[in-house]
């Protein structure tokens, strides 16, 4: 009688740690599988920045075509050019994205 219930005890110790480990191979999972949505989430977000800048650029530049008078000043030295109408969009790639 003292070895079944012995051996019934230590069946329930076994499996207790096991349940522990499994429970805490599950949550790491989860946080990676999150991690990966997140990192997902960001890219998309950039590439939206992007293509919104791209537009706008865009816009700018069919704005300076239609009127050339409103983005030309005159320089220090009299002469007319285009200086500082607007600056140019760095592209970035996906994988310049830096982890926090």
């Amino acid at each position: 009688m003292c070895v079944i219930v012995g051996n019934f005890i230590i069946l329930n110790l076994m499996v207790a740690v096991q349940s522990a480990y499994l429970d805490k191979a599950f949550d790491e999972e989860e946080a990676r599988k999150q991690e990966i949505v997140d990192k997902i989430e960001a890219k998309r977000k950039l590439k939206q920045e992007i293509e919104e800048a791209q537009e706008y650029d865009d816009e700018t530049e069919s704005e300076e075509e239609e009127n050339p008078e409103e983005f030309e000043e005159e320089s220090e030295d009299g002469r007319g050019g285009r200086r500082g109408t607007r600056k140019k969009q760095v592209k970035k790639g996906i994988c310049d994205i830096k982890q926090p």
